[in-house]
């Protein structure tokens, strides 16, 4: 009899982790261009008199929006390294060289909640740490996401001209990480607000046609990426 019992509870506790797993659907990343320009940037940040001649750039601004096809609603670091990859045709895409800004940095894995996220919410306070994406719905991050493509360059061995190309571009974002008995005690004390989850996404490909002759607005400033800090959904789509 015991045994059976045994038995019983197991396959009960395992068609439970089952139907928890199931009800968990991955989300998915789309972005769209919010905007583009061209500038000249400068490829190392030394004396100006030592420079080599600059390099054409194109910079562009996108939109990040997170999709939840699931039932449930789920819970999201919004803090993420980014990995840009480019092609020039449709296929195979190679990671973007070089860093796109001077800020970047990894993302470390969360132990325990930071001073400005209360242990009873992931949202009250406000906070740029973690979102919520409810069931069948989209959410916005506020800030954009800034890629640096190199357009032309001339100097050394460094032979690029992507002028009248088309260039595809695609994100791939890793999300911070949550360490497993961290994020199974924020799954247990968040359960009313939905299910932790984090990973590694990639975005929809975009397509850009760069002009012949890109408009250039002159030296390009450096800027600190939306995607380190400064997380907030678009009050627009905001919901609790």
């Amino acid at each position: 009899m015991f045994r059976y019992l045994l038995t019983a509870a197991v396959i009960c506790l395992s068609f439970g982790a089952v139907v928890r797993a199931a009800e968990l659907v991955r989300p998915e990343a789309v972005v769209a261009v919010a905007s583009t320009n061209y500038c000249f940037a400068r490829p190392h940040p030394i004396l100006e008199e030592r420079l080599p001649p600059s390099s054409l750039v194109m910079r562009l601004n996108v939109q990040v929006a997170y999709r939840n096809p699931g039932p449930r609603p789920l819970i999201l670091p919004l803090e993420h390294d980014r990995v840009v990859y480019t092609a020039l045709a449709p296929g195979v895409m190679k990671k973007l060289g070089g860093s796109t800004s001077l800020y970047e940095s990894g993302v470390k894995a969360m132990k325990e909640l930071p001073d400005a996220v209360s242990a009873d919410s992931p949202l009250d306070p406000p906070n740029d740490v973690f979102g919520i994406i409810p069931p069948s719905s989209e959410r916005k991050l506020a800030a954009l996401e800034e890629i640096t493509v190199p357009v032309y360059i001339k100097y050394g061995r460094a032979k690029t001209d992507l002028r009248g190309r088309r260039i595809y571009v695609r994100l791939q974002l890793d999300h911070q990480e949550l360490e497993p008995g961290f994020e199974a005690a924020l799954s247990d004390r968040w359960t009313r607000f939905g299910v932790p989850w984090t990973g590694m996404l990639r975005t929809n490909t975009l397509v850009i046609d760069v002009p012949a002759a890109p408009p250039a607005t002159g030296l390009c400033t450096e800027t600190k990426p939306a995607h380190s800090k400064n997380r907030v959904w678009d009050p627009v789509t905001l919901g609790k």
